[in-house]
C-alpha cells in the first residue's frame, strides 16, 4: 500500500514540495478537463489526452524519486474530505510560497471550487464564495484554500479552530 501522498507538507524537503505542487496542479488540470462537457471533437479529445500525458509522465517521474508516493483520485465528495484536502494543499503551497520559480495553481483552485460547487448542489446550500479573480501567488492560494476548508467545516458542523 502506498504511503499517504498528502503527508504534512512540512515533512517534505523544499525540492520535493515544489515538485509535488506542480504535480497536483497537473492532476487537477486533467481532472477538470475530464469533468467539463467539452464535447467529443478530435481537438477536445487531444486536449484531454495531452493533459493526461503531462500529468502521468510527471506522476511516474515523481513516484520513482520520492517517498511518500503520490496517489491519485482521492475522493473529495464530503465536506470533511474536501476540508482535509484543502488544508493539506494549503500547507503544501505555504511551504513553497517563497520559491522564486513557484507558480499559482490555477487548476488546483478550479478543482477545489468545482468540488465545493458539487457539494453545495448535492447538499442544497449556497456555494462557497469565489474570489473575483483567482489568486496570483502561492500565499494567496493558501488563503483561498483555507477559506474553502472553513466553508466545508461550516457545512459539516465542525469547529473551525485549527
Amino acid at each position: 500500500m502506498p504511503e499517504d501522498a498528502y503527508a504534512p507538507a512540512g515533512s517534505l524537503d523544499l525540492a520535493q514540495a515544489a515538485e509535488l505542487s506542480l504535480l497536483v496542479d497537473l492532476e487537477a488540470r486533467w481532472e477538470n478537463l475530464r469533468k467539463l462537457n467539452l464535447g467529443h471533437s478530435l481537438q477536445d479529445l487531444k486536449a484531454r489526452q495531452k493533459a493526461y500525458d503531462a500529468f502521468h509522465a510527471k506522476l511516474v517521474a515523481y513516484n520513482r524519486r520520492h517517498t511518500p508516493t503520490h496517489v491519485t483520485e482521492l475522493l473529495l465528495n464530503t465536506p470533511l474530505r474536501l476540508a482535509l484536502w484543502c488544508r493539506k494543499m494549503r500547507d503544501l503551497y505555504r511551504q513553497v510560497e517563497h520559491i522564486p520559480q513557484g507558480h499559482c495553481p490555477v487548476h488546483l483552485l478550479e478543482k477545489a471550487y468545482r468540488c465545493a460547487d458539487h457539494l453545495a448542489t448535492r447538499l442544497h446550500t449556497d456555494p462557497a464564495n469565489r474570489p473575483a479573480a483567482l489568486p496570483g501567488t502561492s500565499h494567496d492560494t493558501a488563503g483561498a484554500l483555507e477559506a474553502l476548508a472553513q466553508w466545508c467545516d461550516a457545512l459539516a458542523g465542525v469547529s473551525t479552530m485549527r
